[in-house]
């Protein structure tokens, strides 16, 4: 879709801002290391008879240490590093671009988007008091001119023990008028207040829910099917779907992200996520047409 002329003006732009950005790492890292160094300095200068104290030998190696140590790891890891921000706030910005043009489409496109959130609550997939990190964020409309969501997001909840992920992938939305009230996942048990759900058998490895006192139907079948064939994929860990009052939801989980963890771009990688980002607009298209 890109010509090799236009990968050269966008490769020569996104350098630019991947030096940008590492070098305003260094320069953080480096003023903290700095700090540090000219405090230890001073203390070991004002304090000089606290290496002959019992009592106080230990407390400038062992804190000092700890945080020369920290900033001095940042530091070095911030000339190494590589940052993603070039990637969301740049690139994908120019993918959706191009895109809108060749496709003819109105997609709007939203780096680390910081209000939309309540997605998680009103589709029940995972628990509502999570964190919601949306490093990316696409509205559009079908062809039918349905409106949907996309996001590239990260679901956590903090606990004693560090932090736990709940998802960490791409959740989709659909605005439209359902017919039925399911939940298709891998793991997990539904999330939707308000609402009880009771686990059927349908002979799948997936985990269905429905609705107590309500049968599964042959709508149900098509989207368990549908999820069925996505799970099948050898690039996604884990499926989510939920068919709630006026909107889908659809979250997976991939093994290997395709937007993620990468460290420069060619030619074929631009081409390759234009491809990418064509098929979460076809997704869309495609769980449309299941109850149309």
């Amino acid at each position: 879709m890109f010509t090799s002329d236009e990968f050269d003006r966008i490769q020569k732009e996104f350098k630019v801002r991947q030096i940008s950005r590492k070098q305003k790492l260094i320069k953080i890292w480096g003023f903290f290391l700095s700090i540090i160094i000219i405090a230890i300095v001073s203390l070991i200068v004002i304090f000089p008879k606290q290496f002959s104290n019992g009592d106080t030998v230990w407390i400038l190696p062992t804190y000092g240490g700890i945080l020369l140590l920290g900033t001095l790891t940042g530091f070095l890891i911030s000339l190494k590093y590589v940052s993603e921000k070039p990637f969301f706030e740049y690139l994908y910005d120019v993918i959706i671009d191009k895109i809108n043009q060749h496709e003819g489409l109105f997609l709007k496109y939203t780096p680390y988007d910081k209000t939309s959130r309540d997605f998680n609550k009103t589709g029940g997939l995972f628990t509502p008091y999570a964190n919601v990190n949306v490093k990316r964020h696409i509205e559009g409309m079908t062809s039918d001119q349905h409106e949907f969501h996309i996001y590239d997001t990260m679901l956590t909840t903090s606990t004693n023990n560090g932090q736990q992920t709940h998802f960490d992938g791409i959740y989709f939305v659909l605005n439209k008028s359902t017919h039925t009230i399911v939940q298709v996942r891998t793991n997990g048990k539904p999330r939707v207040k308000g609402h009880k759900y009771v686990k059927v058998d349908t002979q799948s490895e997936l985990n269905v829910f429905k609705e107590v006192d309500h049968n599964i139907s042959s709508l149900d079948y098509k989207y368990l099917n549908f999820i069925e064939k996505l799970s099948q994929n050898l690039d996604i860990k884990r499926v989510y779907f939920s068919s709630v009052e006026h909107q889908l939801h659809l979250a997976l989980w991939y093994k290997n992200h395709p937007g993620r963890k990468l460290k420069n771009i060619s030619y074929e990688t631009l081409n390759k996520l234009t491809e990418y980002f064509l098929s979460e607009f076809k997704l869309m298209e495609d769980l449309l047409e299941i109850d149309e």
